[in-house]
């Protein structure tokens, strides 16, 4: 029995580490590119409307991705049906021009701070979508576009 407790213990660890997480989803880009029209979309159910939460714009790319930014346009819809769009500029280089985030081999992820410390208005599901801006119509080397949602510590 000592065996399988100190096996559960770990597992049992991690979970209780992540328990401010209340979404996370990653979506892959074919061809580890990005192309304009490939809006992706996260649909997060939210009940719990006094809790404040953060909200995260997840990226893995490769070494290979050869721009220091990102520019995508993000868009909340609420349950309601309101919705509220606006274009960001994240930064994925330091002014050194090494990669920002964590990085093994030649892929590196990054979270983007979206929404710090906000409390959603209505309960519901919230449709939350991610466009590519960049100058080209596809932005090669990003691998995964994600978003996490969690409560604010």
């Amino acid at each position: 029995m000592k065996k399988v407790f100190l096996f559960l213990l770990p597992a049992l660890l991690l979970i209780s580490c992540d328990s401010s997480k209340v979404y996370q989803k990653f979506e892959d880009m074919p061809n580890n590119t990005w192309a304009r029209d490939n809006v992706v979309t996260f649909t997060v159910d939210i009940q719990d409307i006094e809790s404040a939460y953060d909200v995260d714009l997840a990226v893995r790319h490769t070494s290979y991705y050869p721009w220091a930014n990102l520019k995508v346009n993000l868009t909340s819809v609420y349950p309601s049906g309101e919705e509220r769009t606006r274009d960001y500029e994240f930064f994925v280089r330091n002014t050194d021009s090494s990669f920002k985030g964590e990085g093994a081999g030649d892929i590196w992820d990054i979270n983007f701070e979206w929404l710090s410390d906000i409390t959603f208005p209505e309960k519901g599901i919230y449709t939350f979508k991610v466009q590519n801006i960049m100058p080209l119509v596809e932005t090669a080397d990003i691998m995964q576009i994600g978003l996490i949602v969690r409560k604010s510590e």
